[in-house]
């Protein structure tokens, strides 16, 4: 894996659902080896949790989606990603498998699974280092 130049400053903090415990642990491990604070959650009702907690707020959402049966709480949690005052101010990453009919906000930005983990490693640099997508 290559290192990506790291921007001088605070580490970005990112906040990873996968529900595959496997590739969450790959996922989570690859952030924390470039620098990043991470937390990792299994569903879209862990991420939606995270917003009424008293610990910091992720600078970026990696979300994986579309595999298998969608996750009962999407609607919500997509909903919350542009109207929550505290969810709305984090860039989003979606890992898509298929789309399955699914909307993103229109600020995500999607990798397509299989993706390379240096490309997701970029993407969350350039959220943390430069603040949301224009």
């Amino acid at each position: 894996m290559r290192t990506i130049n790291k921007s001088p400053g605070p580490p970005g903090f990112a906040l990873v659902m996968e529900s595959d415990v496997d590739l969450r642990a790959v996922i989570c491990t690859s952030l924390l080896l470039e620098g990043h604070r991470v937390e990792c959650v299994a569903d879209c009702a862990a991420v939606l949790a995270w917003r009424s907690s008293v610990n910091p707020q992720p600078d970026a959402f990696v979300l994986a989606l579309g595999a298998g049966e969608a996750d009962p709480d999407w609607a919500t949690l997509h909903v919350a990603l542009d109207d929550d005052v505290v969810l709305s101010r984090a860039a989003v990453i979606v890992l898509l498998t298929i789309r399955n009919g699914l909307t993103f906000p229109a600020r995500a930005r999607i990798l397509q699974k299989p993706f390379a983990m240096e490309e997701l490693l970029a993407l969350v640099e350039t959220d943390v280092a430069h603040g949301l997508p224009a």
